[in-house]
């Protein structure tokens, strides 16, 4: 009797510690968004409000949602094609319901997404959280899809709890997906930029270039930073450690014009650089936990490491000699 009891008090005790409410209304899936596009997740106010003409007016005829055992309302998704994304709570105190006008009060919050998935949460209006109207999420100019499977009202306990397990996803941002050829006139400005308009990077420690091929001796100018890019025929993985950046405006492909990387006493002539890439994006891993995934997973790729000098000596000790040969202290085959 006992142990029954135990199980049963467990169980009454587990009830009790997790509050979180989905959203009346709300169906998982796939929402697709349009250049601002506009997503309704859940209405969850019914009827109209009366304007008396005289600067009052009368809702007592409207139904309302009341959250006011809430303290926030929790976004959860699993993949996202959209950079960013608008998530929104509308009450509706004194105004005429689901319009904009002096007394309709909206609570909204920006988020950069994450591919691989993750949460969005806005914390409630303590003043007006008892009158929730609708729910919704909007692009701001970044088109694209967003799983979402879930849509609830949480404690903060339970918000906390949801973003601790949120945060062990490895969060990737990609700048540039589709990739495409750069070419850069000779010269000291042979350049190529991507703007991507103070862009907040600060969950992102590694900076990852999939490179297809480079003709010439180019580079990556990324914020105050230098990515150097070899010239190769065949495919590399170019990191740089970005831990330190905590937004980003652009970043420039750019002609290394006069210097050979391999050996900086080597002056080569003027002439166009090409640079063929296949993805840019941030991951939240460190450059050594990326390097080390390269090094055992991608066989046919190397690891380039920005700010070294990428002189190869093979085991004979000849200097950019073919066969197993060493590079920055790591070994590669040619």
């Amino acid at each position: 009797m006992k142990k029954l009891f135990t199980i049963v008090a467990a169980a009454l005790c587990a009830l009790t510690v997790s509050a979180k409410e989905t959203v009346p209304g709300f169906t998982p899936g796939t929402l697709t968004f349009g250049g601002w596009g506009w997503n309704t997740i859940t209405t969850l106010g019914q009827g109209k409000v009366i304007n008396n003409g005289d600067g009052t007016a009368d809702d007592s005829g409207v139904t309302y949602f009341d959250a006011s055992e809430h303290e926030y309302v929790v976004f959860e998704y699993s993949a996202a094609t959209c950079a960013k994304m608008k998530a929104i709570v509308q009450y509706n105190c004194k105004g005429t319901a689901g319009k904009y006008g002096p007394d309709f009060n909206e609570g909204s919050q920006e988020f950069v997404l994450n591919v691989n998935g993750g949460i969005m949460a806005i914390e409630l209006n303590g003043d007006y959280c008892d009158k929730v109207f609708s729910i919704a999420m909007q692009d701001p100019g970044t088109p694209g899809t967003v799983d979402v499977t879930d849509v609830y009202f949480a404690t903060e306990e339970e918000y906390l709890a949801a973003k601790a397990e949120a945060d062990k996803i490895e969060k990737v941002l990609v700048l540039d997906g589709e990739g495409g050829t750069h070419t850069l006139a000779a010269g000291d400005w042979g350049w190529d930029s991507k703007w991507l308009d103070a862009t907040d990077i600060s969950a992102f420690n590694t900076a990852v270039i999939e490179v297809e091929s480079v003709t010439g001796f180019g580079k990556i100018n990324f914020e105050a930073f230098e990515i150097e890019l070899p010239a190769s025929e065949t495919a590399y993985i170019a990191t740089y450690d970005i831990s330190s950046i905590s937004s980003i405006k652009q970043y420039a492909y750019q002609n290394l014009y006069k210097s050979n990387p391999e050996d900086e006493t080597i002056s080569v002539p003027d002439g166009e650089t090409v640079i063929k890439v296949k993805k840019v994006y941030l991951t939240s891993k460190t450059k050594q936990e990326v390097d080390d995934e390269i090094a055992t997973g991608i066989s046919n790729m190397i690891a380039a490491p920005a700010a070294q000098s990428n002189v190869r000596y093979n085991l004979l000790g000849v200097k950019n000699g073919n066969g197993i040969y060493i590079m920055n202290g790591k070994k590669y085959m040619k």
